[in-house]
């Protein structure tokens, strides 16, 4: 609501008034304090601060009535004035300056809330001015000043200029800023003070605030009241009474600001006085040094590898100067608005900046600039715009056409970038002529995992390490423990064997290095950045979901957990999505990919990281199922029917007949004959289909011993039953022995394992004929052994894709069932305990006692009604009162040789145990089921094909040799593993990754393919941006001005 002005004449020269508010803001409760010597601080003021009086009269013709040039009338001046006849006046030799007589501390009206206040002359000296305020009225030195200039007119705030300067507050809170403003309560002054208000609401924030108002003493309102009484000589509190209703042209105080300085330089309703003084103390704070700051200097140094280090001398205090008239319009965006405030937050972070930033009229192409004798000097301003992280800027003004940039000189701030998290400039680096590879020495990267690299990080990576101990993780562990031993070791000696010991995975892998450095920190875009730079990117990404999601399950905190899942499903995806890509453009480019191996992931291929990653999308996509059929059928052409492959197992001649097509046709028609044989019986599938065919055989000669042929002595089929059985350890121990620690982590091998050493306990058992509880006891662990055997077989129908996942829901609903039992146990220990001391006393056999507690609940969960609660039914002929006959215990009796217990306990127990149990927990159970079988389901043909990647690699990796011939094999094997410790050790090939000549065939077509699929996605992205369209300057339209100095 804009004010009123008053055009009656005013009859008092020194008066004011104060609005009554809630709160006062940050220093104003830490300024009440009172010194320790108020006489002190009286001498300190009247010997430092002036007021100025007019001392010649100069007649205004222009004035209504007999006023001064002043603005006073004659009767207001002070005794001794003369008489001016020239027209000219100025405050210098029409005034005087006196000792001020305004100063101490201000009550505003109606509130509990107080602050400092002083009227002094517009020539005080600005040093003298921060004296007061630091040493005397001690306020903290400030690291950021905000002066707010303009807006003294009434206006309706819009809620979105509210929003930026409730920001800008709440960076000068943060940062310990002082604001500087016109003081009064109008226009933008008192919004300002709104803010600052809300801003300030607990006592925390208080602390942190100080709003500065510096305005006219000679256009405040009601000012009479802040003159301290002539025998006051100490400490004094003015009362101010602020009077939104009283018309006349002055203006009231702000009651939200926690100090006063009013300006006088002798006149009455003259504004603008105060501006002089105002920019000589800003200009002293921002050129003042402080002594022993860690920021001492002028301009940043940044080295390159320890960015926090700089030049001496650095100057304390910012300034940003808002030229506040840009609210009377709706044509500065609100995004624009933003942005100015978040520089701002930015350029807080650090005092390190010493950079003068125009925006002039709030256009979209804000000019860039700095001094003059820093203008050519290219590399600074880059640096001090990665600080500000102002990529536009630095886009436009210094990465123009007219200026090649050579790699060397980017290296320092790439470094910085990649420290503080800037992809888009590390983008920016890369496509102005950093050579990423050059710049990656092992310096870089051994100050980037040591000084750059979080301790908690390593602390998990270490724990995921020992949890999983695949070959990824072992890598990237030990990579990183390398290094920070390296940064413990000062001996020359040492140096040189790390630069040995690491120079093999670095050298060759830098780019590989620095994408795993900043996956692990979860540099989500950093990392997108360079992994578009890596060589084998299919294969990085799957490295990294792996990488991640190891590190989500190791983090307590469940956000960092979530990030990690969020990051590696979206290298998942990009994977997947790369892969397709590639596929489409050249299928056997795209599989040679997925064999591809690094010895920066560990020696791993995509597939092995995929599996590990549990990325089952990557593995059910087209290209990866096509790759694992071929694998599958090996030589066999996949067009042919499972039928005819089964048939020729039993007839051979027709391999021959060309019943079964094949992928290639022998060139020597010679030999075709007998490569079709091999082909056929080398192929995976035919192994498998061979196994189960024998593996049904040995059931059935298992099941045909225990029925129908074991005698006291082994008959011949016993003992070829076990030589079968040996061929299965056999097989066992090489799988054992190429699968190491992970051998144990498929449940299928471990109910091998146990079958094996149960027939094996058998047999010992077995062979003492002559004992026969020992025979029998061998008989039973047989057929104990049977059971395991037979449900082995379950895992030969993972080939079908409808059985598949049948078999998939049964192992997860085996993990229900194991943690429902919990639960059902508390309802039957309970049920069966009460039961059993109510009805019986003093059973001492343990085996009824588990019939009792343990079996007869168990089988009432299943409807098994227990008749011995009521006792009209019950039947003493089925138990024994001794003790003594197998019979359970018969229950209490009373003095009539009657049952004792309490009928109206037991059978209300037995109904509330089956409705419990019979009702609710195996309804619970049900649903616990329905809810896995639909997870699985959801996902059937994934979770299929998924798990077809694990039979497809076990048959791959055995030996192409039918069963049971394959122990010939074994023997064979054997053999030449202990002659081999007389010869020389093969050497091994490298890797593709590994070889001389990386640039190689397969990689770079994958490079290209990477190239079209980023141009897919930056097609389907919307990368349009908003445009500021921003008229020209003038005084009523909007101008802002960041002026940052130092």
């Amino acid at each position: 609501m804009p004010f009123q002005v008053s055009t009656g004449t005013m009859r008092h020269r020194r008066n004011g008034n104060f609005e009554s508010s809630r709160l006062l803001n940050s220093s104003m409760s830490r300024s009440i304090d009172v010194s320790c010597n108020d006489s002190d601080l009286v001498n300190f003021i009247r010997e430092n601060f002036k007021k100025r009086e007019c001392v010649f009269f100069t007649k205004d013709s222009k004035s209504v009535g007999n006023l001064c040039k002043c603005g006073y009338p004659e009767s207001q001046h002070i005794e001794g004035t003369q008489i001016n006849d020239d027209e000219k006046w100025n405050y210098k030799k029409h005034t005087k300056e006196l000792p001020t007589d305004a100063f101490g501390d201000v009550h505003f009206e109606n509130i509990e809330r107080r602050g400092k206040y002083i009227r002094l002359s517009c020539d005080t000296d600005p040093e003298t001015l921060y004296d007061l305020m630091t040493q005397h009225w001690h306020l903290k030195t400030p690291n950021l000043v905000i002066s707010v200039t303009g807006g003294a007119k009434n206006f309706a705030l819009k809620p979105r200029m509210r929003k930026i300067f409730s920001r800008l507050i709440y960076i000068a809170q943060s940062k310990g800023a002082w604001i500087f403003t016109g003081g009064t309560h109008y226009g933008l002054m008192k919004y300002i003070g709104e803010v600052v208000r809300d801003n300030t609401i607990s006592q925390s924030s208080e602390e942190n605030m100080v709003a500065i108002g510096i305005a006219a003493w000679g256009m405040v309102s009601n000012r009479e009241s802040l003159i301290r009484s002539g025998d006051n000589e100490g400490y004094y509190l003015a009362h101010y009474i602020m009077d939104d209703l009283k018309r006349d042209p002055l203006y009231c105080l702000d009651n939200n600001h926690t100090h006063l300085l009013l300006v006088d330089n002798g006149t009455h309703g003259h504004p603008t006085i105060e501006a002089e003084l105002r920019t000589q103390l800003e200009k002293y704070i921002s050129e003042r040094v402080i002594p022993g700051s860690c920021h001492e200097g002028k301009l940043p140094c940044q080295n390159q590898y320890q960015s926090q280090r700089y030049l001496r001398r650095v100057r304390l205090s910012f300034f940003v100067f808002i030229l506040s008239t840009f609210y009377t319009t709706s044509r500065v965006s609100t995004k624009l608005q933003g942005v100015m405030i978040e520089w701002l937050g930015e350029l807080c972070q650090e005092a390190l900046l010493s950079l003068v930033f125009y925006l002039e009229d709030c256009s979209s192409s804000a000019a860039f600039s700095t001094n003059e004798h820093n203008r050519d000097n290219w590399n600074e301003q880059l640096k001090l715009l990665l600080e500000w992280n102002q990529l536009d800027l630095a886009s436009d003004e210094i990465f123009t056409n007219d200026r090649n940039w050579e790699s060397a000189d980017l290296q320092d701030v790439m470094f910085t970038a990649l420290v503080k998290d800037r992809p888009k400039f590390v983008r920016l680096f890369l496509e102005n002529g950093l050579n990423l590879r050059k710049f990656l020495t092992t310096e870089v990267l051994r100050e980037l995992y040591t000084n750059n690299f979080s301790s908690l990080v390593f602390k998990n990576l270490q724990i995921a390490k020992n949890s999983y101990n695949d070959a990824l993780l072992t890598f990237v562990w030990k990579m990183v423990e390398d290094f920070r031993r390296g940064l413990k070791r000062d001996d020359k000696n040492n140096k040189h064997e790390l630069e040995i010991h690491l120079s093999c995975p670095i050298t060759r892998h830098p780019l590989q290095a620095l994408f795993i450095w900043s996956v692990l920190q979860n540099k989500k875009e950093l990392s997108k950045v360079i992994w578009e730079q890596t060589r084998g990117c299919t294969l990085a990404a799957l490295g990294a979901s792996k990488l991640l999601k190891s590190m989500a399950k190791v983090k307590n905190d469940i956000n960092a957990a979530g990030e990690s899942e969020e990051l590696a499903n979206e290298y998942e995806t990009r994977a997947v999505e790369l892969f397709t890509e590639c596929y489409s453009n050249d299928e056997n480019l795209a599989e040679q990919l997925l064999t591809y191996s690094c010895e920066a992931w560990g020696g791993s291929n995509c597939l092995e990281l995929a599996v590990e990653a549990k990325d089952q999308q990557f593995i059910a996509q087209p290209g990866v199922q096509n790759f694992l059929s071929k694998q599958w059928y090996g030589e066999i052409s996949r067009d042919t029917k499972n039928w005819k492959i089964i048939l020729c197992l039993f007839f051979f001649p027709l391999i021959g007949c060309g019943f079964i097509s094949f992928r290639k046709k022998p060139v020597e028609k010679s030999k075709k004959l007998f490569l079709y044989y091999v082909s056929f019986f080398t192929s995976p599938f035919v192994v498998f289909s061979w196994n189960v065919i024998f593996y049904i055989v040995f059931l059935l000669l298992f099941a045909y011993v225990l029925l129908m042929d074991f005698q006291k002595e082994p008959t011949v089929l016993e003992i070829i039953l076990y030589v079968l059985v040996f061929i299965l350890l056999c097989d066992e121990v090489r799988q054992w022995y190429m699968n190491g620690s992970k051998y144990l982590s498929d449940l299928w091998n471990v109910m091998d394992t146990l079958a094996i050493f149960y027939f094996i306990a058998g047999i010992v058992l077995r062979l003492h004929s002559s004992n026969e509880s020992s025979w029998y006891s061998g008989r039973v662990i047989f057929c104990l052994d049977y059971i395991v055997f037979t449900l082995r077989l379950i895992h030969i129908f993972t080939v079908s894709r409808n059985l598949g996942p049948k078999i998939i829901m049964l192992q997860r609903m085996m993990i229900d069932v194991f943690f429902f039992l919990f639960l059902f146990a508390v309802w039957m220990v309970a049920f069966g305990v009460a039961r059993q001391g109510i009805l019986r006393k003093n059973e001492h056999r343990w085996e009824w006692i588990f019939r009792s507690v343990i079996y007869e609940p168990y089988l009432a969960m299943f409807g098994q009604y227990p008749d011995d609660v009521d006792g009209t039914t019950y039947n003493f002929d089925r138990c024994t009162f001794s003790g003594n006959e197998s019979k359970p215990l018969c229950v209490e009796l009373d003095a009539n040789n009657q049952p004792r217990f309490p009928e109206w306990i037991t059978i209300p127990l037995v109904c509330i145990y089956m409705l419990s149990t019979n009702i609710l927990l195996v309804n619970l159970l049900v649903a616990m089921f329905g809810y896995t079988v639909g997870s699985v389901q959801e996902n059937n043909d994934q979770v299929w094909k998924f798990q077809r990647y694990f039979l497809v690699q076990e048959y791959c990796s055995r030996l192409t040799i039918p069963f049971p011939f394959v122990i010939f094999a074994y023997i064979f094997m054997v053999m030449r593993k202990c002659f081999k410790c007389c010869c020389k050790n093969e050497s091994k090939e490298p890797s593709i990754c590994c070889s001389k000549n990386e640039e190689n065939e397969t990689l770079s077509w994958e490079a290209v393919m990477k190239e079209n699929y980023l141009v897919k996605i930056n097609t389907k992205a919307s990368d349009t941006s908003e445009e500021y369209v921003v008229g020209a300057p003038s005084l009523e339209t909007p101008k802002v001005r960041l002026w940052m100095c130092m």
